[in-house]
């Protein structure tokens, strides 16, 4: 659109002019004064509009993410949250609270709750995985997270293969000093090599003695590491073992690591005495 000579004079004086305020004629700055109050008060009006126009939504998509041992039903329960709801109403519960009723759940690790558009909520739950499994006194199996929680097998039976321990319940209580000596274990092996984690198929305790033994993915040898202590020296003994026996044939009964500056290993069933 084409500028007039005199309109672009008039704007140019509007916002350049020098002089003093105080020279402006009175009904000139009482004017400018009203279209200011005037715009800003339509923008205050807008704003409020916009906020309960929003307000008087109704949420059309609540998306769960994340959960496979759980049930979105269950997630929905502890959210109080539902199609219903609008989004004056989810915010009012607000969406930390939200996490927070949905963390108190035994088996939910984290949670993070953000809206999603003008008209969604989106949940992403972050559950508590198994970390061993161990055989409960009512013969079947249970796994337990790192942190001691015990998480039912009928709800977490999708998850991949975890170490098999004896000996670390004591009733329907998981002993935590032997977990965490496990979790050490565990992952000073995973810094060392991934595949000493093959030995560490299943772990047997001696809660008399304190002492672990570890019985290979094949089941022929026994890894006796006695206590958990020296951890570290113990693994690079079983990583060196394990370097220089790939090119052996058959496998020793035991393997004794247990002793400082030397490994004792087993005879190998062939080649066993009657006597041994």
């Amino acid at each position: 659109m084409a500028v007039s000579y005199a309109e672009f004079v008039m704007s140019f004086t509007f916002f350049s002019h020098n002089d003093d305020a105080s020279d402006m004629n009175p009904e000139a700055r009482a004017g400018a004064i009203s279209q200011l109050i005037v715009v800003g008060l339509v923008l205050v009006a807008v704003l409020i509009l916009a906020i309960r126009w929003k307000s008087t939504q109704h949420v059309q998509s609540i998306v769960i993410e994340g959960v496979k041992a759980l049930r979105h039903e269950e997630i929905l329960s502890l959210a109080s949250l539902t199609i219903a709801d609008t989004t004056q109403s989810a915010s009012s519960k607000r969406l930390a609270v939200i996490r927070d009723r949905i963390l108190k759940h035994p088996y939910v690790k984290d949670v993070i709750v953000e809206t999603s558009g003008i008209k969604g909520i989106k949940i992403t739950v972050i559950e508590k995985q198994p970390y061993i499994a161990f055989p409960s006194s009512m013969g079947k199996i249970d796994y337990v997270d790192s942190t001691g929680t015990v998480l039912p097998y009928e709800k977490f039976s999708h998850t991949s293969d975890v170490p098999i321990v004896h000996g670390i319940h004591e009733g329907s209580m998981i002993n935590r000093k032997m977990l965490s000596s496990i979790v050490s274990i565990i992952e000073m092996a995973k810094l060392k090599d991934m595949g000493l984690q093959e030995l560490l198929s299943e772990i047997d305790i001696d809660k008399k003695q304190n002492e672990y033994t570890f019985i290979t993915t094949d089941g022929e040898t026994q890894i006796k590491f006695g206590t958990p202590e020296n951890i570290d020296r113990k693994l690079e003994k079983l990583r060196l073992y394990m370097v220089h026996s790939a090119t052996r044939q058959g496998h020793p009964t035991y393997v004794d690591i247990r002793w400082k500056n030397q490994i004792v290993i087993g005879k190998q069933p062939l080649l066993a005495s009657k006597d041994s």
